[in-house]
C-alpha cells in the first residue's frame, strides 16, 4: 500500500510541477500611460503670498509627509491622480497633464476630500524634473513640485509644495 501511495504523490508532484510551468501570454509587462509622472513622493509644504514673498517655511510643523500621483482608471494618457495621502489638506485631485513636458494644472476645480462637497482648489506651476533632486541618501532622483491654493483657506496663502522620489531608504 505504501507503494502505491508514493507513486501516486510522485505522480501528483509531477503533474502540479509541470502544469505550473505553462506560459500564460507572450505579452510583456507593461506600465501605465503615465508612468513617467506617477509616483510615491516625499514633500515639504511652506506658505507664500500672492506676490510669491515667503511666509512661512513649513507653517503647520508637517515636516516631510507622503504624496502620490498615479493613472487614472481609464489608464489616460492626459490626466493622472494627485493625492496628499491625507497628510496636509486631505485632497485627491485628478489634474490635466502635458505628458512630454511633464506638467500639469488645475484651475479652481473640485477636491476629493473627506466629506466637504464645497472645497475647491487651483494648481498652477506643477512640474516633474526628472533627476531634478537628491533623495536622502544623495541620489539623484526625480522631483516634484507645485503651487496650490484653496477656497476655505481663510489665510489665503498659496502652498508651494516640493519634493522627491521616495526611494525606499
Amino acid at each position: 500500500m505504501k507503494k502505491y501511495f508514493s507513486i501516486f504523490a510522485l505522480s501528483l508532484g509531477l503533474c502540479l510541477g509541470l502544469a505550473s510551468c505553462a506560459v500564460e501570454t507572450d505579452e510583456p509587462a507593461g506600465g501605465t500611460a503615465v508612468e513617467k509622472m506617477a509616483g510615491h513622493w516625499v514633500v515639504t509644504v511652506d506658505a507664500y503670498d500672492e506676490e510669491g514673498n515667503l511666509l512661512y517655511e513649513d507653517p503647520y510643523g508637517m515636516g516631510e509627509w507622503d504624496m502620490y500621483t498615479y493613472n487614472t482608471a481609464n489608464d489616460d494618457a492626459d490626466q493622472m491622480w494627485l493625492s496628499d495621502g491625507d497628510n496636509f489638506w486631505g485632497y485627491t485631485i485628478k489634474v490635466p497633464i502635458d505628458l512630454n513636458n511633464q506638467t500639469f494644472s488645475y484651475n479652481n476645480g473640485f477636491m476629493y476630500n473627506d466629506g466637504d462637497d464645497d472645497q475647491f482648489c487651483t494648481i498652477t506651476n506643477g512640474k516633474i524634473m526628472p533627476n531634478g533632486g537628491l533623495n536622502a541618501n544623495g541620489q539623484l532622483t526625480d522631483a516634484i513640485e507645485y503651487d496650490i491654493t484653496f477656497t476655505d483657506d481663510s489665510y489665503g496663502f498659496v502652498y508651494h509644495v516640493s519634493g522627491v522620489r521616495y526611494s525606499g531608504f
